[in-house]
Parts: structure tokens; C-alpha cells; sequence
């Protein structure tokens, strides 16, 4: 397998400056037999050790145990602990520009706009979204934005665009969350971006979104994830 290095000195820096709640000392994800591998560097030289035991299968529970285990030492001394969501493993999504969508949108699925923030039940800053200039599509009904998917980034700062997808619980199971990922889509696809979709392992429901869009796997991410000791559970 190959693998890229990525030493985050600034996500070190910043988190111990400014000593933030949460820790993400490593992070990694496999896409298209390329493992990429973000880590603080004081850490740097244990995950090294650790990928050179496990490179076969890094997402394996054998191996993630052991991560679990390396970081622990650090943990504790940085006065962190384990975050109760710290197994954060999920799935990557494509889809490209010229392949076809699936499924069309719904009639009254439409792009949101700053002022939709005024009736947004979703946990998403619409209003600030859309000011940092990132692409949203939304549902409403009876006078409230339920339903919306949103660029996590300006759709023109790069090739492949993260996208994502929220409906509060009262409006779920009615195709909602699908509809306005397809019409992100296919604005997106338009403009010739690559559509990138992550969840984690267990939300079927999201993952089942994405290829019901016509998105696909081509690979995992992982995130090592602690809290500060007072907040850890």
C-alpha cells in the first residue's frame, strides 16, 4: 500500500495553545490504495512503529486496539481522555463529474439562500454557509427548511468538492435528505467537480443516501478522537 505523510504542526500548535477541548493527534484514510496519514509530531515516530505492524489492514479492530493503546501514554500526559465516539471510522463516496445521477430532485427542492436562515430547523448556520460561499440546496415545508445538503467548502477552491446532508427526525424516511444531495450534485457535477460524501460505519441510513444518488465507495477514514479529561467519556 502506499502511503503519503502528513505532519500537522499546526494542529499540534493550535490545539495545545489554545488548549482546545478535543485532540485528533492522528487521522488517516485509505482512498484508492493510498493511505494518507495526518499526525501531531509528538506522536510521530509511535504511529510510524505502529503502520509498520499494521499496514496490511490499519482499519482492522487488532489494529486500531493497538493505536488505541500506543496513544494512550500521550493521552493521559496532554490530560486528555477517550472520547466515547473515538472509534470514528467511516466510508468515502465519490462521484465524478460525467457519471449520471440516479435520482432527481424533488419539485420543491431548491437553493438555499442566506434569508432561509430565518425558518432552518436543521443544525446548520444557513446564513452563515452561504456568506463563506458554500452551495446548499434545501426542502421546505410548511414555511421551515427540514431538509438540506451543503458544500463543506467554496465549491471553486478545489476539483473535489465534501458535501453533506442533515434532516431533522420529523422529516425523515421521505426522501428528503436524497432529493437535495441530487440537485447539489448535479449543480456541483456542472460546474466539473468530483462530489465527495463521507459517513461513519454504522449510519446506514447516510451511507444508503449517498448510493441511492448514484455515489460509490473508493475508500475509509479514520479519526482518533479525546477530550479533555473533565469533558471525556
Amino acid at each position: 500500500m502506499l502511503m503519503e505523510w502528513i505532519i500537522d504542526i499546526d494542529g499540534e500548535d493550535f490545539v495545545f495553545e489554545n488548549e482546545w477541548d478535543t485532540v485528533i493527534p492522528v487521522s488517516f484514510e485509505d482512498i484508492d490504495g493510498l493511505l494518507r496519514v495526518s499526525v501531531f509530531p509528538s506522536v510521530e515516530k509511535e504511529v510510524r512503529d505502529h503502520f509498520a505492524l499494521h499496514e496490511a489492514d490499519p482499519f482492522s479492530d487488532k489494529a486500531l486496539s493497538h493505536l488505541w493503546e500506543t496513544l494512550a501514554p500521550f493521552m493521559q500526559k496532554w490530560g486528555y481522555a477517550d472520547d466515547k465516539f473515538r472509534d470514528r471510522w467511516g466510508y468515502i463516496l465519490q462521484i465524478s463529474p460525467k457519471t449520471p445521477l440516479k435520482f432527481s430532485p424533488f419539485s420543491d427542492t431548491r437553493v438555499l439562500v442566506s434569508e432561509d436562515e430565518d425558518i432552518n430547523q436543521t443544525t446548520f448556520d444557513i446564513e452563515m454557509s452561504i456568506e463563506d460561499g458554500l452551495l446548499g440546496y434545501g426542502t421546505e415545508r410548511e414555511g421551515e427548511i427540514v431538509s438540506l445538503a451543503m458544500t463543506h467548502t467554496p465549491p471553486d477552491e478545489s476539483i473535489v468538492v465534501e458535501v453533506g446532508v442533515e434532516t431533522i427526525p420529523s422529516a425523515r424516511c421521505q426522501g428528503l435528505a436524497k432529493s437535495n444531495l441530487s440537485a447539489l450534485c448535479h449543480a456541483l457535477q456542472s460546474m466539473g467537480k468530483t462530489i465527495e460524501y463521507r459517513c461513519q460505519r454504522y449510519n446506514e441510513g447516510s451511507k444508503k443516501t449517498a448510493e441511492g444518488v448514484g455515489m460509490t465507495v473508493v475508500g475509509k477514514y479514520y479519526h482518533y478522537v479525546g477530550r479533555k479529561c473533565e469533558h471525556g467519556l
